[in-house]
């Protein structure tokens, strides 16, 4: 049995040279399924599409309350072997993060007021319009409240070669222990703490919006025992993960612009973590920063 992957937001070049990494990333400890070449290629390209192809591993996702302190520990070793696999002297070229300034209070302004003109130009609305409408208003007020919140400046600690989605949708587990990292189509340049403050966000949301704590600071705890990481790159990478939170609204271009409702329930899921997530700022950072 196998798995078949299309590619998104990623080219297939791309996605060819970071399947290649497989076999070396497996050396260094990392747990991967390494991609089946069809006709001598990872990734084949039809139709204008572009696909892999991998073995079906057997396990399960999980998140939230489903992750306890060890299991987030485990995580966090994890994520250090990542970190040192693609670290691996010659194998990767060097690079720098794309760089993106943080998005200006302007800049959120008109991508809500884009889906808000949508919404409103509708002769009837559907349960989705009728529920993020509201969302959106009260977001666009949200963000002037937290607009002297902005970070600024430059990123704050070590870059390198990173997986680029190590979230809860790409790992499978057995048990306790993590079978595969899936996803390496996405290996991008881009600050450590990022990483890890968005695996850690991801991981430990609970379906009310607020963060388990305890299995926050354990795959904290779980990174730093493989590689070390301080504590103001993790607060700076806190601060611009929670900004872009705040001020993007990527779910909706799906649902609005392409009939794709499939991200519909993270729209949702990702309001509830920010509104927690804004009122409990200090502490989340603290956390990370311990």
């Amino acid at each position: 049995m196998f798995a078949l992957k299309e590619l998104a937001n990623t080219s297939a070049e791309e996605a060819r040279r970071s399947l290649a990494l497989m076999a070396s990333v497996a050396a260094d400890g990392v747990p991967v399924v390494e991609a089946v070449a069809v006709g001598g290629e990872a990734v084949v390209e039809v139709g204008g599409g572009a696909y892999y192809l991998a073995p079906w591993i057997e396990g399960d996702h999980r998140r939230g309350a489903e992750m306890t302190p060890e299991t987030s520990f485990h995580m966090g070793e994890v994520l250090g072997r990542v970190r040192l696999a693609l670290g691996r002297p010659g194998l990767l070229p060097e690079g720098e993060p794309r760089a993106e300034a943080p998005p200006s209070v302007g800049t959120a302004h008109e991508r809500i007021a884009d889906y808000l003109g949508i919404i409103g130009g509708r002769s009837e609305l559907d349960e989705f319009d009728l529920a993020a409408e509201p969302l959106l208003r009260s977001r666009i007020g949200l963000i002037d409240a937290c607009a002297h919140l902005r970070p600024s400046g430059a990123l704050v600690g070590p870059v390198g070669w990173t997986h680029g989605d190590c979230q809860n949708w790409n790992l499978i587990w057995q048990g306790d222990r993590i079978a595969a990292v899936l996803d390496w189509d996405r290996v991008r340049v881009n600050p450590y703490g990022e990483e890890v403050v968005r695996a850690a966000t991801y991981q430990c949301a609970l379906a009310d919006g607020s963060l388990d704590l305890e299995c926050v600071a354990a795959i904290v705890a779980g990174y730093r025992s493989v590689v070390p990481i301080g504590a103001e790159a993790l607060v700076d990478a806190v601060r611009r993960r929670w900004w872009k939170l705040l001020t993007s609204v990527w779910h909706l271009k799906y649902h609005y612009y392409q009939g794709d409702r499939s991200s519909d329930w993270i729209f949702f899921s990702d309001e509830r973590l920010l509104r927690w997530w804004t009122a409990n700022l200090d502490k989340v950072e603290s956390v990370f920063g311990a």
